[in-house]
């Protein structure tokens, strides 16, 4: 059964739960305080969505639409609804959501050397079992290497690129390259 979705607000029943579940869930490298997505989302293209299950709080998804694409910029899941199919019922309610759009996300790039190289590996492998495949494409930004999955075969890094373009947050310029040229930054 899919999730259902709320869009969030400064004003948000869920607004306490928001803020504590982003600062649990992403690293302070990653972390985009709940306000800026708010903010974000006053605009056209981006959303800040509430998951719930009935009327309960399960985790948030942010979400940004440009042309063609809908690239899932945050997910994160409740401490508690973790490891209990939440994810990919959110993932369903993505897909639902944008039926046109192709399914975009990108994650820590693998790195055996990490302090939490076993939950990027959870994270791609969740990915891959939910219909996302890999790209080659590849970004790094804020001291960060991120894959890029898509759901479609055809993933367009020109649409990707112009959509990154649009994001407008301090420190944000993303450098990208390809699997076959990992040391060549384009």
């Amino acid at each position: 059964m899919r999730l259902t979705v709320e869009h969030i607000t400064k004003d948000s029943r869920f607004w306490n739960e928001v803020n504590i579940l982003a600062k649990e869930a992403f690293p302070p490298e990653e972390y985009l305080a709940p306000a800026k997505l708010a903010e974000m989302a006053e605009a056209d293209g981006f959303d800040f969505l509430a998951l719930k299950e009935g009327e309960s709080f399960v985790g948030f998804m942010a979400v940004m639409i440009y042309e063609n694409l809908a690239y899932l910029f945050f997910l994160a899941i409740a401490p508690s609804c973790r490891s209990k199919g939440y994810g990919s019922r959110a993932i369903e309610t993505l897909r639902a959501e944008y039926p046109e759009k192709k399914q975009v996300v990108d994650f820590e790039m693998l790195d055996e050397t990490a302090d939490n190289s076993r939950q990027r590996e959870k994270r791609r492998n969740f990915y891959l079992r939910n219909g996302y495949k890999e790209t080659g494409f590849f970004l790094s930004y804020l001291g960060v290497d991120y894959e890029v999955f898509c759901m479609d075969d055809d993933f367009e890094p020109e649409v990707f690129k112009a959509m990154m373009k649009t994001i407008r947050v301090e420190g944000f310029n993303p450098k990208y390259f390809w699997q076959s040229d990992k040391e060549r930054r384009i």
